[in-house]
């Protein structure tokens, strides 16, 4: 049976979550207009609440991409729980 290739956030290794995290940062800080002085915490906090489904590609490059289906729910979440943060 082949391994899938996509992985929730959660069930992601915590190094790998981190640099995930970092990732997505990048991506939505200026997409939600966020002050770069949310936290660390927050972000991880954010993210693992909304827990985005990624897909792995292995083929000529590796690559991590959030699955569309999670994308606008992920967008959502960080655009709540950040703006509060």
């Amino acid at each position: 049976m082949a391994a899938s290739p996509y992985r929730r956030f959660s069930s992601i290794c915590p190094t790998v979550q981190k640099l995930v995290i970092r990732l997505i940062q990048e991506e939505f800080t200026p997409l939600l207009s966020l002050s770069a002085d949310v936290s660390e915490a927050a972000w991880a906090r954010a993210v693992a609440l909304a827990d985005p489904t990624f897909l792995y590609c292995t083929a000529a490059e590796p690559a991590i991409r959030i699955c569309p289906e999670s994308y606008q729910q992920l967008q959502a979440v960080l655009q709540r729980e950040l703006t509060r943060a």
